[in-house]
């Protein structure tokens, strides 16, 4: 049994002061920080192609009857959900902006030498007999536990998030944000389009306005433009419900249950009362 403990505090003394396993963490969470980033620039950058486009009129005149129909009237659905989303994308920022400070404390000198002299006086302890059945020894044990959860627990976080994001969430991510940015593109190519319609007009706004009309009138269908616009902001819209709730999930209610686990962890390791008599009863029952 001494062994088998001596070998466990070993081991996560080893891993403790390899610094690989603190450079793939980072690059792990500054790739998700970097996608939570790109949304949120999208997000952001949608919302501004729309407010530009919200007064935006197009008339149809079927029959000789003038019927106006307001650009916003079809847009102002997806702008609601884009500035939800933008909210949702900040504090999903700011969360992994915590995570990564968190794991840049977990790979501290200070916090890795605690843990060694921890460990160290664990061994001690476990090999000293006289302390076996010693106050010292069970609160040795706590103190290096609760290290270790210090040490791992943001590591071990962001290795379940990546694994998470990348077996369920990846495909709908990009599948979701390509639509999105498709949305925003076709906004931005509507949007010039209008622009230079109004600058053309501009140098004899009356007498053009009909020709215009009348020559474009044939090619242009504008019930299948108000019909397209709707049907893409739809999608995007129906997307950027896949992008909330993956961003919730894994900034919002992962982090959540990982704080959840370390604090019942801690007051577990706390509450129970660590012997060297007691392990050795559980390895005895097991084996």
């Amino acid at each position: 049994m001494k062994i088998l403990l001596s070998v466990m505090i070993v081991c996560l003394l080893f891993f403790s002061m390899a610094i690989e396993i603190d450079a793939q963490a980072l690059e792990l969470q500054n790739e998700a920080f970097q996608r939570a980033m790109i949304a949120f620039g999208i997000a952001k950058s949608l919302n501004a192609v729309i407010s530009l486009i919200q007064g935006t009129e197009l008339s149809l005149t079927p029959a000789g009857l003038g019927i106006t129909l307001s650009v916003g009237e079809i847009l102002d659905p997806l702008n609601d959900m884009v500035e939800r989303f933008s909210w949702v994308m900040l504090l999903a920022t700011i969360s992994l902006g915590i995570q990564k400070f968190l794991l840049i404390l977990s790979g501290k000198t200070l916090l890795q030498v605690l843990l060694s002299l921890s460990g160290i006086i664990a061994l001690a302890m476990i090999w000293y007999r006289k302390l076996h059945h010693n106050l010292f020894f069970s609160y040795s044990l706590k103190v290096f536990a609760l290290l270790v959860l210090l040490r791992f627990g943001a590591i071990a976080f962001v290795g379940i998030s990546q694994i998470t994001y990348t077996a369920i969430l990846q495909n709908e991510y990009e599948q979701s944000l390509q639509v999105v940015e498709e949305t925003k593109t076709n906004l931005e190519e509507f949007q010039q389009a209008r622009n230079i319609d109004v600058q053309q007009q501009q140098g004899s706004f009356f007498s053009e306005l009909k020709k215009r009309y009348d020559k474009s009138i044939e090619s242009l269908n504008i019930s299948q433009q108000i019909a397209s616009l709707a049907k893409s902001t739809n999608q995007a819209f129906n997307n950027i419900v896949v992008l909330i709730t993956i961003f919730v999930l894994q900034s919002i209610i992962l982090p959540l249950v990982y704080i959840w686990l370390v604090v019942h962890g801690i007051k577990y390791v706390f509450r129970s009362e660590l012997k060297f008599d007691t392990f050795k009863n559980m390895y005895n029952e097991r084996y």
